[in-house]
């Protein structure tokens, strides 16, 4: 198998590179189209899948992809298979809310080895290859350690359907008054990553992809954290429709019976 660092290594140069086209039409006119319920694409969301899809054909062609925007000229198998989100947090980008990113994960057997999740407009790149720790622009980072609610920063971001916001609404409700604050984030991959990096201490989220979490994923156990279904069960890019729970490790299984119970 190939060294999971060349493999995150690759993608950071897509990542960075779409990321510059990002940053370039960022002030631009935005052209918006629906793609389903409450979900939405820009024309920005494709761009970025072509330069970051061509980038790592270039060094693996024979390398597959499961990618957000759909593309039947993309290979959808391979010995390593890409996941990859072009823009998390399109509803953000699409009205200048500067919490947008870029999230490229490498999946062998099932496996993910590989994952960054990048933050053009704050040039920020979360790094990950497993077994060998987790970054912020070369530097290690860890999850917090802050134990108890009363310290406690609470990441979430609404659902699409009626039942799946119900679902956050009766965890806010059992489990808010418990915590500082909750923030609501717009980006499901950037708000993971701020947890691998100790900037929040809980993330909740009843409505991802396997593209949402697949890079922030490998994030979190390499910088010490605790992600899980929000059922507390193993989560694997076939379930994330089950929702995310991910925390710093420190109460994991008390704030899923509280949340969720």
């Amino acid at each position: 198998m190939l060294d999971p660092r060349i493999l995150s290594d690759t993608a950071e140069i897509a990542a960075r590179r779409a990321g510059a086209m990002l940053r370039e039409k960022w002030s631009q006119p935005r052209q918006t189209t629906s793609k389903g319920f409450r979900d939405i694409v820009t024309d920005s969301d494709f761009a970025s899948q072509q330069i970051i899809a061509e980038t790592i054909l270039s060094r693996f062609p024979d390398h597959g992809f499961l990618a957000e925007e759909e593309d039947s000229k993309l290979p959808t198998s391979g010995p390593v298979i890409w996941i990859v989100d072009p823009i998390d947090g399109t509803t953000n980008f699409s009205r200048e809310i500067p919490a947008v990113c870029i999230s490229i994960g490498a999946m062998v057997a099932n496996q993910i080895v590989a994952g960054i999740v990048y933050d053009p407009l704050r040039d920020e790149l979360f790094h990950a290859a497993r077994d060998h720790g987790a970054f912020l622009n070369g530097k290690p980072i860890a999850v917090s350690t802050v134990t108890g609610g009363e310290a406690t920063i609470w990441g979430m971001d609404f659902a699409r359907t009626r039942a799946e916001r119900q679902l956050l609404f009766d965890a806010i409700l059992r489990y808010g008054h418990e915590v500082r604050s909750i923030r609501g984030i717009g980006a499901a991959a950037l708000g993971l990553a701020w947890l691998a990096a100790g900037r929040i201490d809980i993330y909740l989220n009843f409505t991802l992809s396997a593209w949402d979490v697949a890079a922030a994923h490998l994030l979190i156990e390499e910088a010490g954290g605790t992600i899980t279904c929000a059922d507390g069960t193993p989560w694997t890019p076939a379930q994330s429709k089950r929702g995310i729970l991910a925390s710093n490790g420190q109460e994991h299984a008390t704030i899923r019976q509280q949340i969720n119970p």
